[in-house]
């Protein structure tokens, strides 16, 4: 596992990443970029997210205006816009016919029967074919052979790369590799964990806080010196929240969605033990595009840095025994041990059934918001109680870059009154997608939102002012500009997945189904909101322009926060380190 994030996406960072960027593209085939004063050419041999190898199509030449830096850089370097010379993918939108023994759209292959394994399978999708040195659906790796003991599986499901610490690629057995020699920053020059050192100022794994101060909570203090969180006297949070999620029915009863909120620790039992919900909204979500799960993936690493004790895996509960995901494709059922595990890179061409080409509900908004509605204050001077709109500035470009088409969509909202003396709420999520690395600053950029509407007045006169906010809570820090935020979005989060994330064929994607792409460690998101309020909380995930190729969020640990954040402070909300 790669280093633990320090203040995720902070300037420092991101330009860390883009310098690695381009030492980390080795793997991504048929992409062609040159740098340039005005613009970043790239020219891509697999245009269309519906397909997973090469295409006899001509190349897609696509031309995204920057500021003359690489193809690592954020979304917040373009201008908003991405011309095509040939839209493919609204071409291949169109409904092809799998099974009328003709080409069309997004179809590898239509050989015009349902036979398998005959070199077009019955999805129209080319038959893998293990040891031809290219990785197709329904593989993990391929190495050019059919021989174990060597970085790929004979039957090519298995990748075991070959260890190299210090490559910045985590392999077995490796916990992590940052690609540094430097002791004591989240990984260490032997490829093993730092272990958390409560005091150091740096939430790490197993702490609840660390605010690096020798207080041991009381006024305007919340992090007790081991780490665990100080509750005020005036804080009306609870501070046990029971546990509701382990019930075999919060797994297997699907007919129940109330069971989201449970996976996410929301108990709705009483105001002194669990957070009490009114107004469940949900988009009546198909089966396969959510499923309550006590697991994910395949992967385990040592989590204390303790032999004796059990390995743990990676994607598993917050609190609780269980967590949620959702996606704009298909979720495979919990297996007899309540565990999701899909099949090797099979997070490709889907459309899941839930619904395309309709608006944001309510209560999102892709509408900026700030400035009293004029927007380019970002976090500051909402439109409350006028237009409710997103005062993070963050929406609405990436949905008018994605012609605002979200496919596949599925979202939940609620509503819930705040706890006297309490300024704040926290959940934690990751993030994966197929979208990833190809699709980076185009169109195709897959879009996760978690937003609240606080109705709180304003009050001026207060000290501080109060300015409560309405919008977008999973924004980033944009490291072109870091008084803006950037959505969650593969664009965003580019530099994050080359530095830190867990790509290609790393093993922290074992079992994931994204395997060849891209998926996020654990993050915790932070909200502000005013004491009293009744505040709607909602989230939201698509599959932008199109509906072809995978993207999954993990969503738990919701809870009331006593000491809050300032929204204006764009690194205090928003995605926090982890």
């Amino acid at each position: 596992m790669k280093t633990p994030i320090v203040r995720l996406l902070s300037t420092g960072l991101c330009a860390t990443a883009l310098v690695a960027c381009g030492d980390s593209v080795d793997n991504v085939t048929g992409v062609n970029q040159t740098e340039g004063d005005a613009s970043t050419n790239i020219t891509t041999n697999n245009p269309t997210p519906g397909s997973n190898s090469d295409s006899d199509a001509a190349p897609t030449t696509t031309t995204t205006p920057t500021t003359g830096v690489s193809m690592g850089e954020t979304q917040g370097t373009t201008d908003g816009t991405t011309t095509m010379a040939a839209d493919t993918e609204d071409d291949t939108a169109a409904t092809p016919e799998c099974g009328n023994g003709m080409q069309e759209g997004n179809e590898e292959c239509d050989d015009g029967n349902d036979v398998p394994g005959d070199g077009c399978e019955p999805t129209c999708n080319v038959t893998a074919v293990c040891g031809n040195m290219n990785v197709e659906q329904g593989e993990a790796c391929d190495d050019g052979n059919t021989e174990d003991g060597d970085e790929c599986s004979a039957d090519c499901q298995t990748a075991t790369p070959t260890q190299d610490c210090g490559n910045g690629m985590t392999e077995n057995p490796e916990a992590c590799d940052d690609g540094n020699d430097v002791p004591g920053d989240g990984c260490e020059p032997d490829c093993t964990l730092t272990p958390s050192m409560c005091g150091n100022g740096m939430k790490e794994r197993g702490e609840e806080c660390d605010d690096g101060n020798q207080v041991d909570g009381g006024p305007g203090d919340f992090c007790l010196n081991n780490c665990t969180t100080f509750f005020p006297a005036n804080c009306q949070a609870p501070a046990n929240y029971i546990v509701c999620d382990d019930a075999p029915d919060v797994i297997s009863n699907k007919g129940d969605k109330n069971n989201m909120l449970k996976a996410i620790g929301i108990c709705n039992d009483t105001l002194a033990n669990s957070i009490v919900t009114t107004d469940f909204q949900h988009s009546n979500p198909v089966n396969v595009s959510w499923q309550v799960t006590k697991g994910y993936g395949t992967y385990t690493y040592d989590h204390d840095n303790d032999a004796n004790t059990p390995p743990q895996r990676l994607y598993s509960p917050r609190e609780g025994s269980t967590f949620l995901i959702i996606s704009n494709g298909e979720i495979a059922p919990p297996n007899g041990e309540g565990v999701v595990i899909e099949a090797p890179n099979n997070q490709g061409t889907t459309d899941n059934g839930n619904p395309d080409y309709m608006p944001l509900p309510p209560p999102f908004k892709a509408v900026n918001g700030s400035n009293n509605g004029a927007g380019g204050t970002p976090f500051m001077n909402c439109d409350n109680g006028v237009g409710d709109n997103d005062c993070s500035d963050t929406i609405q470009a990436q949905w008018e870059m994605t012609n605002a088409d979200g496919n596949d969509r599925i979202y939940f909202t609620f509503k819930t009154v705040v706890p006297a003396g309490t300024y704040g709420y926290t959940f934690e999520f990751a993030f994966c997608s197929a979208e990833w690395p190809n699709f980076v600053d185009t169109q195709w950029n897959d879009l996760l939102i978690a937003y609240q509407v606080d109705p709180t007045p304003d009050n001026p006169n207060a000290n501080p002012p109060v300015d409560p906010y309405s919008g977008n809570v999973t924004f980033i820090p944009d490291p072109n500009n870091p008084a803006k935020g950037l959505p969650i979005t593969i664009t965003a989060l580019d530099p994050y997945f080359i530095q830190q994330g867990y790509t290609y064929n790393e093993p922290q994607l074992a079992g994931t189904g994204f395997e060849q792409h891209a998926c996020s460690d654990w993050f915790t998101a932070k909200g502000g909101v005013q004491p009293g309020a009744e505040i709607t909380v909602g989230f939201f995930l698509a599959d932008m322009s199109d509906q072809y190729l995978s993207t999954a969020a993990l969503l738990d640990n919701f809870r009331w926060d006593c000491e809050g954040c300032i929204p204006s402070e764009v690194d205090d909300c928003g995605v926090q380190p982890m």
